[in-house]
């Protein structure tokens, strides 16, 4: 686009259609663009190398009212002890939201792209606890989905 980028072209259309839900499809994969996109009203986010089935999963997702963003975007953001890391905790090892560590692990696989079942092999609980400590996680992050929770982290940088 010559004259602007795709982010500063969202608001101008939201604005002249407020139905409008755009979603980003782009070569530049690093968090402050997928914030800034988020930011000016953009609902989703994935990269130029995505799949047709990836694409076509983002349009519906988004035209639902959901927001995507493609899992191998958001793992790229998280290492290993990205949320776990006891920085950011106090004494007892519960982050300012609250989180305990073993949410904290989970929320951690969750932004790997991990599904219930896997973080239930992971870390050796059952599927149900899994959803059990979702379900708190997502009370005190209050949020209600998987995405929101994963958005939230990266924001708040709970590293």
């Amino acid at each position: 686009m010559p004259e602007m980028d795709g982010i500063q072209v969202i608001p101008p259309i939201r604005q002249k259609s407020p139905n409008t839900k755009a979603l980003m499809l782009t070569a530049a994969m690093d968090e402050a663009k997928i914030f800034k996109s988020l930011k000016a009203g953009a609902k989703g986010y994935l990269s130029k190398d995505s799949t047709v089935s990836d694409l076509t999963k983002a349009i519906k997702t988004v035209h639902r009212g959901d927001l995507w963003i493609e899992r191998k975007l958001m793992s790229r953001f998280f290492d290993q002890k990205a949320i776990a890391d006891s920085q950011g905790a106090n004494p007892r090892g519960k982050t300012k939201e609250g989180l305990t560590p073993r949410e904290q692990e989970v929320l951690r696989h969750l932004a790997t792209g991990c599904t219930n079942k896997e973080i239930a092999q992971d870390l050796f609980i059952s599927e149900k606890t899994v959803k059990t400590h979702l379900n708190s996680i997502f009370r005190k992050l209050k949020v209600t989905r998987r995405l929101q929770a994963i958005l939230y982290a990266i924001s708040k940088g709970l590293s």
